[in-house]
């Protein structure tokens, strides 16, 4: 069976526009078994990396967040829920100043900070491996990746946004316990996403993020969203059009090689916006200082040092200003 990827050339945040392409994701959804009614929960997954104002291209726009939350509105939905594990500093901080503070009060939206932490048995049997079990508490989940190109996975979309859900600082411990392998990193990423199973996953590429990110790159007009339930025919499609090497984005190879989801173009069919060299662009840059997907032990260090000085003395001196 073909997987439905939905694609429209959005090419900046009009809200109406946006709300019409999410409208038409949840059809998607529903089509697939998968839609959102009266009395679900609906947990929001978007990109949380850091405390980045929206017009750096580092978090999923705010609105993004506010098009998925007014549909979830208006089809009755019991309960919307934000949440992520950022890189640093506390949910809530991030949110906000990802602009996500006004949902709270229009949608009855609200932030809540992954817990409950359980082993995944994964076929990659990389130890310590766990993710919230807060994921089994929701309905419906609903995956909120932006375009982004990585320094040590090519790029992150689909597939690596759920990585969010390994909580706080188990994510760099992680990194190094994979043999520096991107591949195999990549195959736990798939493990991770086929346990959570979102029920949409809806990708903001009007503003992308090209050089080197996941939080040091620029701002690349990419004027797209893209939705679809099979992440790795997402992925693949959006590889397509920034013109990344198959083989170096990772977690879609890792995708190929344990046959999930559908990888093949001739497997993946386009509604929307169907005709996709027509959406390929030729000058969207990948980092230009790859790393290795392990973290030296100063480094893992300091990186917890970091978080905890962003939430322990930054942030409350911020709100006690």
């Amino acid at each position: 069976m073909k997987s439905a990827i939905l694609i429209h050339k959005v090419p900046d945040y009009r809200p109406e526009a946006i709300l019409g392409f999410v409208e038409k994701s949840f059809a998607l959804a529903a089509e697939g078994g998968q839609g959102f009614g009266p009395g679900q929960r609906v947990l929001l997954k978007p990109n949380l990396l850091r405390a980045f104002a929206p017009e750096r291209a580092v978090t999923t726009h705010p609105a993004v967040l506010e098009a998925v939350c007014r549909a979830l509105a208006d089809c009755s939905v019991r309960e919307i829920v934000i949440s992520d594990s950022p890189a640093f500093g506390s949910l809530e901080a991030v949110a906000r100043k990802a602009g996500y503070g006004p949902l709270l009060k229009r949608y009855g939206a609200r932030f809540a900070p992954l817990s409950n932490p359980v082993p995944l048995v994964s076929e990659e049997r990389v130890p310590h491996l766990k993710i919230s079990a807060d994921i089994d508490n929701y309905d419906r989940i609903i995956n909120l990746p932006k375009v982004k190109s990585h320094v040590q996975m090519t790029l992150t979309l689909g597939i690596k946004n759920l990585f969010g859900l390994v909580i706080g600082k188990r994510k760099p411990v992680l990194h190094c316990l994979v043999d520096n392998d991107k591949v195999r990193f990549g195959r736990m990423l798939v493990d991770i996403a086929r346990r959570v199973s979102p029920s949409l996953t809806l990708i903001d590429g009007i503003v992308a993020m090209e050089g080197n990110g996941p939080a040091g790159g620029t701002p690349y007009p990419l004027g797209l969203l893209a939705a679809g339930q099979d992440l790795t025919a997402l992925d693949r499609v959006l590889t397509e059009i920034v013109g990344a090497p198959l083989e170096k984005v990772y977690a879609l190879e890792a995708a190929r090689q344990k046959n999930y989801g559908n990888y093949s173009l001739e497997n993946i069919e386009l509604f929307g916006e169907t005709h996709l060299d027509a959406l390929r662009v030729d000058d969207f840059h990948l980092s230009t200082t790859p790393m290795e997907i392990s973290f030296n032990p100063l480094r893992v260090a300091r990186s917890f040092l970091r978080h905890l000085f962003e939430v322990g003395v930054r942030e409350k001196w911020a709100h006690r200003d």
